[in-house]
């Protein structure tokens, strides 16, 4: 329990800012993902370390209670999958993938997803709200 308290306080946080930063810089990430397509080198060190920091998490924290805890196993699986995706997937593949969600309106939502889904695992990491029993 106290490895799930710990990685709700930190992907809470990082969530949240990266959720509100996807909003406000969407034309920047944008660009980042269209260059994320062309540099291959990049890709892979992004894609390895991703999968790495996946697998840590699915091996040290394969808990699905409470919920809390699931979201972040899930977490650690959409890790693993990406960046196992990225690396082992042919390149036309990935490609159609990226180019398929670098619009305006998926940074948006990914931003709201990111805030909500941040602010709830801090409530949980660090007890923000009083929980009503």
């Amino acid at each position: 329990m106290t490895l799930t308290l710990l990685l709700a306080k930190v992907f809470g946080l990082a969530l949240t800012a990266i959720g509100i930063a996807l909003i406000v810089y969407r034309d920047h990430y944008a660009q980042i993902t269209r260059d994320f397509l062309q540099q291959r080198l990049l890709r892979t060190v992004i894609s390895f370390s991703e999968m790495v920091a996946g697998l840590f998490i699915v091996i040290g924290h394969n808990v699905w209670t409470p919920v809390p805890a699931a979201v972040i196993t899930f977490l650690g699986w959409m890790f693993l999958l990406e960046g196992a995706s990225y690396l082992l997937l042919p390149e036309k593949w990935t490609a159609r993938f990226i180019n398929a969600v670098n619009r305006p309106h998926f940074f948006v939502a990914s931003g709201i997803s990111g805030i909500v889904l941040g602010i709830y695992l801090a409530d949980y990491g660090f007890a923000l709200w009083p929980k009503f029993r």
